[in-house]
């Protein structure tokens, strides 16, 4: 991968981009059908014998640090446990207080923060201001920390004693408060150290940490709020599949984060329950609009017409994938009800193809490493119509470097709208001057609506734009093809109840212990 690339993908605004997305469809299913690849068994040597107040978690993938300024979502499984921010979201990512007890605006530049007061770090250290202007300086300035490009509105953060602050804005934004749920807040103490201790405020207090195999958490005595419900979380790493369910159904654990697809049945029929919720995270076609055939909008209808998303999401995900209207989930604010569910007519692409002359043409298609069935799905469809596709299956760094060099007519990509807003997709991919604009989209009209809706502070005026910008995209001037979002399926024991946030986070003490 190239660095110039590689700089765009770490510090790519909100969004996480499925490069990798052949990581998650290998966690959706069983290497083998079979049923017995479910009855392997995990018994870790040094697990916490649990207690009726114990919480065991078993997770895909550990964190490779656990620095408060990482937005790589496995760390942040951890870290919004440990840390807390000024302001959080809830399960429908609605903002709450947390560390900042109030704010407001003073002018359409400035914020007043008031700070919750008796606050103590885990090593009984107070928290007062200084601890958030120096972690948001390190969000903001430090050349490893990935909230840069996420805080890039933010001009600067001044005290104006212990218990309050303010936060001034380069212009307007609308989306602030939800940027500011994303710095973790940590001791100033520890600025100069290159790598920060994991001594936040919040309800979990790190007993141990054993690489590559699990992390203890527990409770932290003299937490703020409300007594944290567990008295040790064991958070258990197993990555592979048939061992992470095995762990739950022979109860050496209590909650799964991540159940295949093929799992799901299983631990159903061993008693236990399910909860799924969209991931957010939409997988699209997005269209070269440099190239030959693609600069032409009729082109990209055909081609849309093509796809039946459908038999695509009956082949990939069955009862646990939907298909998408647009290129962000529904939930996410900019999502726009009226815009018709994707249309599949192959006798109308097949006319229209005839009457502009495609048939014949050939066309590229790059996507990653095991996507090959919807691989074979676009050039079977697009060879009923007369038009061949060559179609290459791509490690993650040569799919970097096409996706950089333009060199493919249409490509796979996914987008997680992390912050529950569309202008997340927008700005970042069809917005002219978007950091991560591969599909060389431009639209002058689409381009205006995202720099109004970026300063736009009335909510009503903003979701109208959003929502104009998104039918222009999805249907006037076709930036892609919106094909399908997975579910996140998470599995428990009888001790517990999970309702699953829409962000995905397993937040310990949102759990209901029955």
């Amino acid at each position: 991968m190239s660095e110039k690339l590689k700089k765009i993908l770490t510090g790519a605004t909100y969004g996480l981009f499925l490069l990798a997305f052949a990581w998650v469809s290998g966690q959706l299913f069983f290497e083998n059908q079979t049923n017995n690849l479910m009855t392997s068994i995990f018994v870790g040597e040094n697990s916490v014998k649990p207690g009726i107040e114990d919480l065991r978690v078993v997770y895909a993938n550990e964190p490779s640090s656990l620095e408060p300024t990482s937005y790589d979502p496995t760390a942040r499984q951890s870290l919004v446990n440990i840390f807390e921010p000024l302001v959080r979201l809830d399960r429908d990512l609605n903002v709450r207080p947390g560390l900042a007890l109030s704010w407001g605006m003073l002018d359409d530049l400035t914020w007043k923060f008031s700070l919750r007061p008796g606050v103590k770090f885990h090593d009984d250290s107070d928290f007062d201001a200084v601890d958030v202007q120096v972690s948001f300086e390190r969000a903001m300035r430090d050349k490893n920390s990935q909230l840069i490009s996420i805080l890039d509105s933010i001009d600067k953060v001044e005290i104006i004693d212990s218990d309050t602050l303010k936060l001034i804005t380069k212009k307007p934004d609308p989306l602030l408060l939800q940027r500011l749920s994303t710095v973790l807040i940590f001791n100033s103490e520890q600025d100069a150290q290159a790598q920060i201790d994991p001594i936040g405020t919040g309800p979990y207090i790190i007993s141990s940490w054993t690489p590559e195999d699990r992390m203890i958490l527990e409770r932290n005595n003299n937490y703020w709020g409300d007594k944290p419900k567990f008295a040790n979380v064991e958070m258990i790493v197993i990555p592979n599949k048939s061992e992470r369910v095995g762990a739950l159904v022979n109860n050496d654990a209590d909650l799964l984060d991540f159940v295949p697809f093929d799992g799901v049945q299983h631990v159903l029929d061993k008693g236990f329950s399910v909860a799924q919720i969209p991931s957010l995270e939409v997988q699209f076609l997005v269209f070269n609009t440099k190239s030959v055939i693609f600069s032409d909008i009729e082109n990209r209808k055909i081609f849309s017409l093509v796809i039946d998303s459908n038999t695509l999401i009956k082949a990939l995900g069955g009862d646990f994938a939907r298909s998408i209207s647009q290129f962000i989930s529904n939930g996410v604010f900019g999502f726009d009800p009226d815009i018709a569910a994707h249309v599949y007519d192959i006798e109308k692409a097949k006319k229209m193809a005839e009457d502009k002359g495609l048939v014949g043409e050939t066309i590229t298609f790059h996507l990653p490493k095991t996507l090959e069935l919807l691989g074979e799905h676009v050039r079977n469809q697009l060879s009923k119509i007369g038009v061949n596709v060559l179609v290459s299956y791509m490690e993650n760094d040569q799919f970097s470097k096409s996706l950089e060099d333009g060199d493919a007519d249409v490509y796979f990509l996914g987008f997680k709208a992390d912050l529950g807003d569309s202008s997340d997709f927008l700005n970042t991919l069809a917005y002219s001057k978007g950091s991560f604009n591969v599909g060389h989209y431009e639209n002058s009209k689409v381009d205006k609506l995202i720099e109004d809706s970026a300063v736009q502070m009335d909510p009503a005026k903003r979701l109208k734009n959003l929502k104009e910008s998104m039918k222009i995209v999805v249907e006037d001037d076709p930036y892609g093809v919106p094909l399908f979002e997975y579910q996140k399926i998470f599995a428990f024991s009888e001790k517990i109840d999970l309702q699953p946030r829409i962000d995905g986070l397993i937040y310990f003490d949102e759990i209901n212990i029955k």
